[in-house]
């Protein structure tokens, strides 16, 4: 099964998390969004869908355990998911 990044969700389309990726060069200076990340619940296994873009295409708004969540496309492509099944809901 492949992975993408969460950025490459579009509208109305489901995933579910599989992980949060950085380059280890950049892990200190990312610590706190990644921290932040799965204190909003970007868990893996945890469903997630796209809501809506941004007018330029940044940010994306993430519907994710209920909330529904602005992240911007730089950030959101450390988080690996993979396309939900059909019997996957939110």
């Amino acid at each position: 099964m492949g992975f993408t990044t969460l950025c490459k969700l579009k509208k109305d389309q489901c995933a579910v998390v599989e992980g949060i990726s950085c380059p280890p060069e950049l892990l200190v200076e990312k610590s706190d969004i990644i921290r932040r990340f799965l204190d909003l619940g970007f868990c893996q296994g945890t469903p997630v869908k796209c809501v809506n873009t941004g007018i330029f295409k940044n940010p994306h708004a993430y519907q994710i355990r209920g909330s529904v969540i602005a992240i911007r496309n730089e950030d959101a492509q450390m988080i690996l998911v993979h396309a939900a099944d059909s019997s996957q809901t939110m």
